[in-house]
């Protein structure tokens, strides 16, 4: 049977919605809310929709858009304002020359919301409750910090040399659970934003390439730059000590060139203190949190949908931007401050993908797509095929720190691998029963039941072995919930074999050097 077209929405909604301004209702246009309505009313409602439990990868900007206008208008009513030129009057953003190209000031400026508002809007959220629950584990900022770091690299698989290495926003890395290092620092930034913790990139001084791997992670907390290996997944460690909180800071690491040493193995470590006496600074930012019409909607945001939707780059209103925030901190001239280019790079890649590149988005996606109802004919031959797609649900209530649901539902995924259906059917269940296997292991080991997640991940390393989607990552994890168990031999153990393909080979081998270091203690 030739299933019906998994055409994947998935991939429709990421290039038509997500990377575009996407389809904007006409100003005027009110279609979606009652003339009875108030603003509340429709301001609710329209939050309600973008609520990233409510809208999905596969959703569609449209009505959550023209409901977000509406409000503009009900708003404009109330305030008496009937001139749509006064309605519609623009903002300019200001930046630096070269932070934004010509075509993206209009955008910027417009008092209209569209399609990129909306995704902003829901990934906000988003980043906001994963920030809430890895606060919560928290006893101070660096804390939090590590937590998060530690979240995202755990939950970022890592491209494979064989793998055709995609650009992703950060919500959809996070619902693929793939992406590069500069993935993770990315959407890093982003969950440490709803933290009001600023980020930025750190290169050697004699760089002559932005886009080689030579840079480190900086966090900026309590006065000080807190330095992480996002390739590796670690924290530069200041000493022998490696507890969460014993992170090098910029200031420090220049006096103790042995720290850097301990990041070395068997490869010589890219970095050396000289590259970090004058660094050049990247400051991680995101457009879409700079728009003035941002700052209006945060003001009035429903309680239950509080998170950071604004943070313009420059000082405005007597709110010192992010630009000079970051720089006072540091105490570094503003000129030396420069944008970190991944995040736009990635924004522009995705607006115009290769053909292999959508073909691989497709592929990755399909789990999304369970479980699939096969109907049958009065023969038994089956006629059509229709994607339940609650498989993309359930991985968003993980990501959302529902783990005790996902682990559940995730369990009814995996069932559907010993079912009878057409070969297409079966070929996506059993990848989706993969996916499902791993990430019940994930979910174990976010909830703290380290015991049931090292039968699990042994299961899933025994039954896939190097076949398995999440092969590398999954023997990374096991060896990992060994060393919360503190049973260290084994976690070194796990991880003894290596394989030049292995992305994590580099990472495996400065963690086995330091739990061999804490067992001698």
């Amino acid at each position: 049977m030739r299933l019906f077209s998994l055409t994947c929405l998935f991939i429709s909604a990421l290039l038509v919605a997500g990377c575009g301004p996407g389809k904007v209702s006409p100003t005027n246009s009110s279609s979606n809310a009652p003339a009875t309505a108030t603003s509340d009313d429709v301001l609710t409602s329209a939050i309600f929709q973008l609520r990233p439990e409510n809208f999905g990868v596969n959703a569609t900007t449209d009505k959550p858009v023209s409901l977000l206008n509406s409000w503009r208008f009900k708003q404009a009513e109330t305030a008496k304002i009937s001139d749509p030129a006064i309605i519609d009057r623009p903002v300019p953003v200001t930046v630096p020359s070269g932070w934004i190209s010509p075509d993206e000031k209009p955008r910027l400026a417009q008092a209209k919301y569209d399609g990129m508002d909306a995704l902003h809007i829901r990934d906000s959220q988003f980043h906001h409750v994963i920030a809430g629950y890895l606060s919560d584990r928290g006893q101070g900022e660096l804390q939090k910090v590590a937590n998060v770091i530690d979240f995202v690299c755990r939950n970022i698989a890592l491209w494979r040399d064989d793998e055709l290495e995609l650009p992703l926003i950060p919500a959809m890395s996070l619902q693929l659970g793939r992406g590069s290092s500069e993935g993770r620092a990315w959407i890093s930034s982003e969950i440490l934003k709803q933290l009001r913790i600023d980020s930025i990139v750190i290169r050697p001084k004699s760089a002559k390439k932005t886009n080689d791997e030579n840079w480190l992670f900086g966090t900026l907390v309590d006065g000080q730059v807190y330095l992480f290996d996002m390739q590796l997944g670690l924290p530069i460690a200041n000493g022998t000590n490696t507890s969460d909180t014993s992170i090098a800071t910029l200031s420090e690491i220049v006096s103790h060139p042995e720290w850097l040493e301990q990041m070395s193995v068997n490869e010589k470590y890219r970095f050396t203190v000289e590259d970090l006496v004058e660094p050049t600074l990247y400051l991680i930012t995101n457009s879409n949190f700079w728009p003035y019409r941002m700052y209006n909607l945060e003001q009035v945001l429903p309680p239950s949908d509080l998170c950071i939707l604004y943070d313009p780059l420059m000082d405005e209103q007597g709110r010192i931007g992010q630009l000079n925030r970051v720089a006072k901190f540091g105490g570094w001239p503003v000129e030396n401050l420069k944008p970190w280019a991944f995040p736009r790079l990635q924004q522009m890649e995705l607006v115009s993908p290769s053909e292999e590149q959508k073909k691989e988005w497709e592929r990755l996606s399909l789990p999304f797509n369970v479980p699939i109802s096969v109907k049958y004919d009065d023969q038994g031959k089956p006629v059509s095929a229709v994607p339940e797609r609650k498989m993309q649900k359930f991985r968003s209530d993980q990501l959302l720190g529902k783990f005790a649901d996902a682990t559940a539902k995730y369990l009814r995924i995996r069932h559907l691998e010993v079912e009878q259906n057409p070969a297409d059917v079966d070929r996506i269940n059993r990848i989706a029963s993969e996916d499902a296997f791993y990430w019940t292991s994930i979910c174990k080991y976010e909830m703290g039941e380290y015991s049931t997640a090292v039968e699990l991940l042994t299961d899933y390393l025994k039954k896939y072995d190097r076949k398995g989607r999440w092969f590398f990552p999954a023997r990374l994890l096991l060896a990992q919930t060994y060393a919360k168990l503190d049973q260290l031999p084994k976690a070194i153990s796990t991880l003894e074999r290596s394989s030049s393909d292995d992305p994590y080979r580099q990472a495996n081998a400065v963690r086995m050097k330091r739990w061999a270091a804490e067992a001698k203690k």
